[in-house]
């Protein structure tokens, strides 16, 4: 295949993949709504973009997921914790930018990263689930602990700890199975030469 070939899929691909994103940011679609918390699913397309496509990829695609969630934050806020996302509305807008970018750009490289690290020690399956929940985490972590560091917006640990684990619990199970249930075939169709 030639190298245009290439840049001209891995362009749709991220095309495809971004407007997937947007479809769940401004949709039901995205989110699994258990107040007073919303779980977010988001992460996953960027995962899956990522393992296929490399960091970089997966470093765009990350920060179109955190831009999406602050223009999201800013006009569609369904919670008051979703207003620290919006930089128009939290009062540190410098702090609500790199809380919504950073870490969803770290998530897209992580899990590329990630897959390619645990490919060599174990199989696709078990490398591409464990890369997934790994990632998920780290993701959550940087989110929680920049609104906790930036804001200050979770000071009883209780609630920090209730929020995280079952935030987290839920997004790693989602992600682990999702990507690898999607990956796996489209390696071995992209393998195949299609």
């Amino acid at each position: 295949m030639s190298r245009t070939t290439n840049k001209t899929r891995a362009l749709v691909q991220l095309s495809l993949l971004i407007a997937l994103e947007a479809v769940m940011a401004f949709t039901p679609l995205g989110f699994i709504m258990i107040p007073p918390i919303s779980i977010t699913i988001l992460h996953i397309p960027v995962i899956i973009g990522a393992i296929l496509m490399g960091p970089a990829c997966g470093g765009i695609l990350g920060g179109a997921f955190g831009l999406l969630s602050m223009i999201k934050a800013t006009f569609f806020a369904s919670s008051p914790a979703d207003l620290l996302f919006s930089p128009f509305h939290s009062g540190q807008p410098v702090q609500s930018l790199v809380m919504c970018v950073l870490p969803r750009i770290l998530l897209g490289v992580f899990a590329a990263l990630l897959y390619r690290l645990f490919k060599r020690m174990t199989g696709d399956i078990p490398a591409l689930a464990v890369s997934s929940i790994l990632a998920t985490l780290l993701h959550s972590v940087m989110v929680l602990g920049s609104m906790w560091l930036f804001f200050n917006a979770m000071p009883l640990r209780d609630v920090f700890i209730t929020i995280a684990s079952l935030n987290c619990i839920v997004e790693m199970i989602a992600a682990g199975v999702l990507a690898a249930a999607v990956c796996k075939p489209i390696m071995g169709y992209l393998r195949r030469g299609a």
